[in-house]
């Protein structure tokens, strides 16, 4: 989730470049500052907040959360529907060999 300022043509620019990046990354807007994304390791975690710090704005706040996908899933909505992308979420995954 961010909190971006966007008072100059330089912070809107930056604004701008960060959600292109963010959406172009695989993220989901869940609400308008911010985005999910479903990752399903450490491994892959690590490399993902490495990549973000790299792109995060100089100005403004970012912030992340980790939650499992059970978490997620279980997430209530008290008013609205779930956004298009984060359709399909579920815990009851089998793996068959």
């Amino acid at each position: 989730m961010f909190d971006l300022p966007v008072e100059t043509s330089r912070e809107k620019r930056a604004y701008r470049q960060f959600v292109k990046y963010l959406t172009n990354e695989g993220y989901v807007r869940v609400q308008y500052s911010i985005f999910s994304k479903l990752i399903f390791n450490r491994g892959t975690l690590i490399h993902q907040m490495n990549k973000l710090q790299r792109e995060v704005p100089l100005n403004g706040t970012v912030q992340t959360l980790v939650v499992t996908e059970k978490q997620f899933s279980e997430m209530t909505y008290l008013v609205g529907e779930p956004p298009q992308g984060m359709i399909g979420l579920r815990t009851d995954r089998v793996i068959e060999l």
